[in-house]
């Protein structure tokens, strides 16, 4: 399961958490030789206790007996009497479960299929690898340890709200527009940013847009919706120009908007009203939504390009058509979901994912953009990937208009330190 390699010059910079030396780690496999191997190098690594189990079956005997549970489980999947999808599958069930690292003999596509499935089962999953694997490589998973997903009693309690507290809200303007940055990977400037709906209660609660998007395209209330974002963000955007900065702005559009026939007009007329060019502003829109009602859908969208406004696919790769999709509509933009971006450092099989849908965009002659961009790993990945533009956490987070001016003008020069160190 681990390379035998610990030579000093693979010697790994190690940061374990205060769980891992606490309560240690099991190792799971039917191979003698790879638990031994492991074992030596979790010892080498500071961790004095080391559990070991030839199966999956005596391994989860072993937790059921143990006052303690290890806090990581280093996992195989090919092993009789149980194997290492089954253990998962257990494991989700428990109240408290270790973080699990796989390793595997099997093919990349298979390993990958496995991580996603652990997961989505709630699993805290610090790494997935082909065996054997190697010192560095166990090092960075559990250096990635962080004590779990966040239990169940410590998860907030939903916020509820309604539709009248919604059209309330509506009417008094207190949806607010955030905007989170997008960076060009090729000059390490800002390409735009991606204009998102925000709403805090009379009570101070954020309410998430997961909940209050979805009461709007069911109330009939998500064309208002999405004209007080557009009316914002023109404002802003004419306050920017006076500043002399030009920053185009996405906006996103749900599948009931396209439906709506007057709304293309009524996003025309008040752009042009407020003198703002089309092609400072793009819509993104979801690969569900253009399934919805296809011919509304391609009237719109294609009523918005003729007036030369962009048009983006976003979390491309989530939908089963995606290159119909491409085939269909006249896209200037192509979206990559987050799913595709976390994993790919890391897994092959995901990697080539990415890249395919990155030369998608280049040979269509369209942009590019990777979301949810997080660590300097999958920013070097998309970069040397030929991606055009990042979005995420790492670069920076949505906020208010008021706000994105001093960003741009103070925080900027550190974005691009950490780009450049990274992209170096």
């Amino acid at each position: 399961m681990i390379s035998l390699n610990t030579s000093a010059s693979q010697n790994p910079s190690l940061n374990l958490h205060g769980n891992i030396v606490q309560q240690g780690v099991m190792v799971v496999d039917d191979s003698s030789m790879h638990r031994y191997s492991a074992h030596m190098c979790l010892r080498a690594f500071g961790v004095s206790q080391v559990y070991e189990a030839a199966n999956g079956k005596l391994a989860l005997d072993q937790l059921a007996q143990l006052e303690q549970i290890p806090a990581v489980m280093l996992l195989d999947l090919e092993m009789p009497v149980m194997d290492g999808i089954e253990v998962l599958q257990q494991l989700a069930q428990l109240p408290h479960k270790p973080a699990v690292v796989l390793a595997s003999s099997s093919d990349e596509v298979l390993i990958s299929a496995v991580a996603t499935m652990a997961e989505a089962l709630g699993i805290n999953l610090l790494g997935a690898f082909r065996k054997p694997v190697n010192p560095v490589e166990l090092a960075d998973a559990l250096n990635s340890y962080n004590a779990g997903i966040c239990p169940p009693d410590q998860e907030r309690p939903p916020i509820e709200t309604d539709v009248e507290q919604l059209k309330t809200a509506l009417d008094r303007a207190k949806i607010q527009v955030y905007y989170q940055p997008k960076m060009d990977l090729e000059t390490m400037k800002v390409a735009g940013v991606e204009a998102l709906a925000r709403w805090k209660n009379l009570q101070g609660d954020w309410i998430p847009p997961g909940v209050f998007i979805p009461m709007a395209e069911e109330h009939g209330l998500i064309g208002d919706l999405t004209l007080s974002v557009l009316d914002q963000v023109l404002q802003d955007m004419n306050g920017w120009w006076e500043l002399g900065q030009y920053i185009p702005v996405a906006i996103n559009l749900s599948a009931k908007s396209l439906a709506e026939f007057n709304l293309a007009n009524e996003i025309i007329q008040r752009v042009i009203r407020q003198g703002i060019p089309a092609h400072f502003i793009t819509f993104e829109i979801t690969e569900s939504a253009l399934v919805v009602d296809l011919p509304s859908a391609l009237a719109t969208i294609s009523r918005l390009r003729l007036k030369g406004f962009g048009i983006s696919i976003d979390d491309y790769g989530t939908g089963f058509s995606s290159m119909q999709q491409l085939s269909r509509f006249p896209f200037s933009e192509l979206k990559i979901d987050r799913s595709f971006i976390q994993g790919a450092p890391a897994r092959q099989y995901i990697r080539n994912i990415l890249k395919s849908a990155i030369e998608m965009g280049q040979r269509l002659g369209i942009t590019t953009v990777a979301e949810g961009v997080e660590t300097e790993a999958e920013l070097h990945l998309l970069k040397s990937l030929g991606c055009k533009q990042a979005q995420g956490f790492l670069l920076a987070r949505p906020m208010p208009g008021r706000e994105l001016m001093g960003w741009v003008e103070q925080d900027l020069q550190r974005k691009n330190t950490i780009c450049q160190t990274s992209l170096g």
